[in-house]
């Protein structure tokens, strides 16, 4: 591709950054996306990752983007400036006052939550006249808000950190290393995650895979790369990355990173 044909595209500046101190325990990271290019729209494939996040489009009123357990194809047009907060997998509903499981799937205007965020003035965010200030604003009036924060389920955390250092773990055996029944562990992490505990880990997974390919990809063979981050085998590889990103892995593998990237939940 010559310089030409690069100026010519329509491409989106994707950018992650550390939480302020204080919201470190609630917030994986915020993040910015601008759309660049000389006209049309760029084609955002957004995949599942476990997480909630709360965004800010342009000047339109913000939104919860909730957990997805499928693809989803965004079209930015030129000119779109995103800001927004990704809350670790679990802990959105202590902010948001509603089962993660009311967002499953789907998109809503901030509006629309019952908790913390009612109290939050976010037009504060919207009016400042760049991506920087609006994401040192955005930190500001979060940290504000702490002290409202509902407890966490503690259970689900230990349980979400079992299940990352064992890709390959039953949910019987964690439901008797916590201490309680399945269909209470179930209940607990749909409310919690927004799913059970089988789906999220097929979820940690796939972003696992994402995350590892990325580092090591170009070294390993695909059948390689599945055993490595806990698939039976290539095949269910192959079955789970086109149920969550509608992809072979040949393709999503060579242009897809992990939303993850700041996790702790692969550092075993």
């Amino acid at each position: 591709m010559n310089p030409g044909d690069q100026q010519s595209r329509t491409l989106a500046e994707y950018r992650e950054f550390l939480p302020p101190p204080p919201l470190a325990d609630h917030f994986l990271c915020f993040w910015t996306q601008t759309v660049v290019g000389p006209q049309g729209a760029y084609e955002h494939r957004v995949l599942p990752d476990a997480c909630i996040d709360i965004v800010l489009v342009n000047d339109e009123p913000p939104m919860v983007v909730g957990p997805w357990t499928v693809p989803f194809l965004a079209q930015l047009p030129v000119g779109t400036s995103i800001t927004g907060a990704r809350l670790h997998p679990g802990r959105a509903s202590s902010l948001l006052g509603m089962p993660a499981s009311e967002l499953l799937n789907q998109s809503i205007p901030i509006a629309a939550v019952k908790g913390v965020m009612q109290n939050i003035r976010l037009e504060k965010v919207i009016e400042q006249p760049n991506s920087t200030a609006r994401r040192s604003i955005l930190g500001q009036v979060l940290v504000a808000s702490m002290k409202q924060y509902a407890p966490l389920d503690q259970a689900v955390l230990a349980g979400i950190q079992w299940l990352s250092l064992r890709p390959r773990g039953r949910i019987e055996q964690l439901s008797r290393w916590i201490g309680i029944s399945e269909r209470q562990l179930h209940r607990r992490f749909t409310a919690a995650i927004g799913y059970s505990p089988k789906t999220f880990q097929s979820v940690l997974r796939f972003q696992r895979l994402l995350k590892t390919a990325r580092e090591t990809g170009a070294e390993r063979s695909l059948a390689d790369l599945a055993a490595s981050v806990g698939y039976a085998d290539q095949a269910h590889m192959t079955r789970e990355v086109h149920r969550l990103a509608n992809l072979r892995p040949t393709v999503l593998l060579r242009s897809t990173e992990s939303t993850l990237q700041m996790s702790d939940l692969f550092k075993n």
